[in-house]
């Protein structure tokens, strides 16, 4: 694992990413040290207040990109890190610590992603790092779950990649669908055991990232399913502290 160290970045740009503004990106160029290096699924620990407090965001930039990087996080009314990155001006400088975590790509012979909400991040990184940068031929398979449509994100990315690379299949997951809604609705646990009833997952390495609850049944269900414990991955995040 690379060691982590402190360095400066400025903010150059900031925008919602869906129409119903629950998604902020943000952008920055580094200013000391010039140069970043961290593997895809890497996190940076954020100081978002002058007594110190951190929050851990997830690098959306393939490892790739050497001088600047982007972050992409669910805005949460009253959260201290959401409205440090709303308020921070244009140019401001952030102090932050990284790269952080041991969320990053295995040896396994088929790869599954498992995400909800702003868990994508990482594990867009992660896959789109595979396929443009490494050309990488395992099956990948992503399931990503979202309430609305209004809150997707990153769908024509993700679009592309699929057409682009026959080994890539992803779905995306409507927990609250509306009746036009053709494809998978309800829980990313429930389109899962779906679409793996009859595989052999002994020889799938899982990645999973969202909320605590979501990790803990998807993890249930895939041991059940026959991927080893080596073989699953996680990453938690705790949407309230925001």
């Amino acid at each position: 694992m690379i060691k982590p160290e402190k360095f400066l970045a400025k903010l150059s740009d900031r925008y919602y990413v869906n129409d119903s503004r629950r998604f902020l990106l943000t952008k920055f160029e580094l200013v000391s040290p010039r140069v970043i290096e961290f593997l895809a699924g890497q996190y940076l620990s954020l100081k978002v207040s002058e007594e110190g407090v951190r929050r851990s965001y997830s690098f959306a930039t393939t490892p790739d990109v050497k001088h600047g990087f982007t972050l992409l996080s669910e805005i949460i009314p009253d959260g201290l890190g959401s409205k440090y990155l709303l308020d921070l001006p244009m140019g401001g400088e952030i102090e932050a610590l990284a790269p952080l975590g041991k969320f990053v790509i295995g040896d396994e012979a088929k790869l599954l992603f498992v995400a909800t909400g702003s868990g994508i991040v990482p594990i867009y990184s992660m896959i789109t790092d595979l396929l443009l940068n490494k050309h990488e031929k395992r099956p990948i398979r992503l399931h990503w779950g979202m309430r609305r449509e209004s809150d997707v994100f990153w769908f024509d990315n993700l679009e592309r990649l699929a057409e682009n690379n026959e080994n890539f299949v992803f779905d995306l997951v409507l927990s609250q669908a509306n009746e036009e809604w053709s494809l998978c609705s309800g829980h990313v646990q429930d389109c899962l055991s779906r679409d793996f009833e009859h595989e052999d997952m002994s020889f799938w390495g899982a990645y999973v990232c969202g909320n605590s609850k979501m990790v803990g049944e998807v993890k249930t269900l895939l041991r059940e399913m026959g991927v080893s414990e080596e073989n699953f991955h996680y990453e938690k995040f705790t949407e309230e502290e925001g």
